[in-house]
C-alpha cells in the first residue's frame, strides 16, 4: 500500500492585482478521507470553492487514488504571501500539507487562466474573440436613419431556458440564463436573478466566458452563459425566477465611413480594426437587457401513501449504518454513523432519530457532507456520527433505521432501511471516561498548555458573548428612544401613544444581533425571514402567497406610492443574493438592514 500523502498547491503561483489563482488540496492514497480543513486565506478573496473532485491513476502498475479540493482564489493587494499549511484527517490519521506562496504583482501577468470576476462572467474578455475567423455581419453597419436602439433589440437579447416548468417540492430545475449577440459590445452582468422559493446551486464557474454559435430561427448568433443553477423548490405553488440584467455598450460603425473605406470593409474581413476608426466613424450606445420571468409550478408531494415519518427526502436513497466498535467497555465512548447516500437534495436531509436500547446514551450527531454538486440531482453521501456510551455492560442491539423518501421519477414514496446491529459492552474498570480535570503531579504551566485550546475557545466565547451583549444592548436603547419618541409624538397630535407604538415595533431585532457576527448567513437569513414576515403581516398576505405580484397588488390597493413598491421588491431581491453569494459585499449588512429600517417606517405610514 502506497503511503498517504497530503499536499498544496497553487497555480500559477505569480499573478497580477485583478487576476486570480486556484489552490489545490490534495490526499492520495487515503481509503476513507475523513476531513480537509483549508488554510487561513486572510489575504484573498475565495471566489469559487470549496469544489470537490476525486480520481485515481495508475503507474507501474500501482493505482493512486486521490480526493482534492479546489478553491478559486483573488489576492486583495499586490505582495508575496505565504498560504500557510492545510489540515486533513484520513483513516483516523491527522496530517499537515506544505506551505505555498503567491506572488501578487501590480501588472496583470497573463498567466492567470482564471480571468473575470464572479458577479460578472463578461469581464476581462473581447465578446467577439472568435476561436475561428468568421465574416464581419451587416449587422454591426449602422444605415443612415436607423434606430440603433431597435437594432439591438431585433439583435441582441438575454434568455432564461429551463428543463422543466412543472415539478415537485425538492426536485431540481435546472435554469440557464443567456446573452443571444449579433452585435459587437461590452456586456457586464449588473443584477443577478431572484431565487425567492428555492434553494440554490451554482453549475457554473465564475471563470467561464467561453460561448457557442447557435442558430435561433434562422438567424447564428454568439451564445455565452451568464448563470446556470440547479434549484430545488422549498414550497408548492407557482415560483417566479427572476430577470437578470446585462448592460451593454454596444458599438456600431456608421454606414457613410464604411463605404468611404472600401479597402478596410470588404467581404474577405474577418474583424473590425477598432484601433483604425475614428470617432465619428462609430456610434455607441449604452442599453440594459433583462430576460422575461419564468413561472414555475411546483406540486406539492401527494399525501396518499405519504409514510409516517417522512421528511421531506425526494430523489434516490441508500441508508447504511455503522459502529466504530463492536466491542468496548464501560469506560469507553463509541460513535454510530447514518450514511444516506443516492442522489436528490441530499443538502436538505436531516439525521434521522435512533431509537437508544436503555443502558445506552446517545448524543447530539456531527454531519459531514461528501456531495457531487456539479451533477443534476446532487449525489454523493451525508454522513451523521453519533457519539454514544454505554452505562452497565450486556449484549446491546441498535434497532433498524427506515428512511423514507418521494421518489419523482416513479411518482411514488420508497422505504429504504438499515440492518439491526449488535454491540457487546464488557465491565470497565469505573474510571471516568472524561479525564480529570487536574492532576497533582502537572503543574499549573503544563496544565494550561494541556489545556491551551479550551482555555483559548473559553476567551473567545466570552468575547464573542460581550459582543453580542453590548450590541443587544445598543438595540434595545435605541428602541426605548424611539418608544419615547413616539409617546411624545402622541401628545403632540392627541393619539392614543399605544397606537403610534405598536406599528414602530422592530421588526429585525433579531437580524440587529448578528449584524457583525462572522457568519454572514445567518444574518442575511435572518433579515430575510423578519422582512417577508413583516410584509406578509403588514400587507395581510398568506406566506404561501408571497411573491413580488402580489406584493405590488397590496401595496398599489393600499396607496403607496410605487417608488415603495421598487425598493422593496430591490431589497428582496438584495438580500436573496447575498444569501446565495459565496462571496458577502463589503458593507453590505448594515446598508440593507438600514434600508429594512427604512421601508418597514414608510409602510407603517398610513398613505395619505
Amino acid at each position: 500500500m502506497a503511503q498517504v500523502r497530503f499536499s498544496a498547491s497553487v497555480s500559477p503561483s505569480t499573478i497580477g492585482r485583478d487576476e486570480m489563482a486556484q489552490l489545490k488540496l490534495t490526499v492520495e492514497n487515503a481509503g476513507e478521507v475523513q476531513r480537509i480543513d483549508p488554510p487561513s486565506l486572510k489575504n484573498f478573496t475565495i471566489v469559487s470553492g470549496p469544489n470537490q473532485e476525486s480520481g485515481m491513476s495508475m503507474v507501474n502498475g500501482q493505482v493512486n487514488r486521490y480526493i482534492a479540493l479546489t478553491y478559486i482564489i483573488r489576492p486583495k493587494s499586490t505582495g508575496s504571501f505565504i498560504i500557510p499549511p492545510a489540515g486533513a484527517k484520513a483513516d483516523g490519521a491527522e496530517y499537515k500539507s506544505n506551505a505555498v506562496t503567491v506572488k501578487v504583482v501590480t501588472n496583470p501577468t497573463g498567466n492567470s487562466p482564471f480571468t473575470g470576476n464572479s458577479a460578472n462572467p463578461f469581464a476581462g474578455m473581447d465578446i467577439f474573440d472568435d476561436p475561428a475567423p468568421r465574416r464581419i455581419s451587416p449587422d454591426y453597419i449602422l444605415k443612415k436613419g436607423e434606430d440603433p436602439v431597435q437594432k439591438i433589440n431585433r439583435n441582441m437579447f438575454v434568455r432564461l431556458e429551463v428543463d422543466r416548468r412543472s415539478c415537485y417540492v425538492g426536485e431540481p430545475v435546472v435554469a440557464t440564463y443567456k446573452l443571444y449577440t449579433r452585435l459587437k459590445s461590452e456586456s457586464n452582468l449588473v443584477k443577478n436573478p431572484s431565487f425567492n422559493g428555492f434553494s440554490v446551486i451554482d453549475l457554473q464557474q465564475p471563470d467561464n466566458t467561453s460561448y457557442q454559435v447557435e442558430k435561433l430561427n434562422g438567424r447564428d448568433y454568439n451564445v455565452y452563459i451568464v448563470r446556470k443553477v440547479q434549484l430545488y423548490p422549498l414550497l408548492a405553488g407557482e415560483l417566479e425566477l427572476g430577470s437578470a440584467e446585462v448592460e451593454n455598450n454596444v458599438r456600431f460603425i456608421r454606414e457613410e465611413y464604411a463605404r468611404s473605406r472600401p479597402d478596410l470593409f470588404n467581404d474577405r474581413m474577418t474583424e473590425i480594426p477598432d484601433g483604425m476608426i475614428p470617432a465619428e466613424g462609430m456610434e455607441s450606445q449604452r442599453l440594459s437587457l433583462r430576460n422575461d420571468p419564468v413561472t414555475i409550478k411546483v406540486k406539492p408531494l401527494p399525501e396518499s401513501g405519504k409514510p409516517v415519518g417522512f421528511a421531506g427526502a425526494v430523489g434516490h436513497f441508500t441508508i447504511e449504518t455503522k459502529v466504530e466498535k463492536e466491542q468496548f467497555s464501560t469506560d469507553d465512548g463509541n460513535r454510530f454513523a447514518i450514511i444516506i447516500g443516492g442522489e436528490g437534495n441530499l443538502p436538505m436531509v436531516n439525521a434521522l432519530t435512533v431509537n437508544w436500547p436503555e443502558g445506552i446514551d446517545g448524543f447530539d450527531p456531527k454531519t459531514t457532507d461528501d456531495l457531487f454538486k456539479g451533477t443534476v440531482p446532487v449525489g454523493g453521501r451525508r454522513v451523521f456520527e453519533f457519539p454514544f456510551t454505554a452505562s452497565r455492560p450486556g449484549i446491546y442491539t441498535i434497532p433498524a433505521l427506515h428512511f423514507h423518501f418521494f421518489d419523482p421519477k416513479q411518482g411514488k414514496y420508497q422505504t429504504v432501511s438499515s440492518k439491526p446491529l449488535q454491540i457487546s459492552v464488557t465491565k470497565g474498570t469505573g474510571k471516568p471516561i472524561v479525564p480529570e480535570e487536574k492532576k497533582k503531579e502537572d503543574s499549573l504551566l503544563v496544565q494550561f498548555f494541556k489545556n491551551r485550546l479550551r482555555v483559548v475557545s473559553l476567551v473567545a466565547v466570552l468575547v464573542i458573548g460581550g459582543l453580542i451583549f453590548w450590541l443587544r444592548k445598543d438595540v434595545k436603547k435605541e428602541k426605548q428612544a424611539r418608544e419615547l419618541m413616539t409617546a411624545e409624538a402622541a401628545e403632540t397630535e392627541n393619539v392614543p401613544a399605544e397606537d403610534l407604538l405598536q406599528p414602530q415595533q422592530d421588526p429585525f431585532v433579531d437580524a440587529a444581533a448578528y449584524l457583525y457576527d462572522s457568519d454572514g448567513k445567518r444574518f442575511y437569513h435572518t433579515l430575510n425571514e423578519a422582512l417577508k414576515h413583516f410584509v406578509s403581516r403588514k400587507l395581510d398576505i398568506p406566506a404561501e402567497e408571497l411573491n413580488k405580484r402580489t406584493i405590488a397588488h397590496k401595496i398599489d390597493a393600499g396607496g403607496y406610492s410605487l417608488e415603495t413598491s421598487r425598493e422593496l421588491a430591490a431589497l428582496i431581491d438584495t438580500i436573496e443574493y447575498q444569501l446565495y453569494t459565496p462571496i458577502e459585499e463589503e458593507g453590505r449588512r448594515k446598508e440593507l438592514y438600514d434600508k429594512a429600517q427604512a421601508l418597514a417606517q414608510e409602510l407603517n405610514t398610513r398613505p395619505v
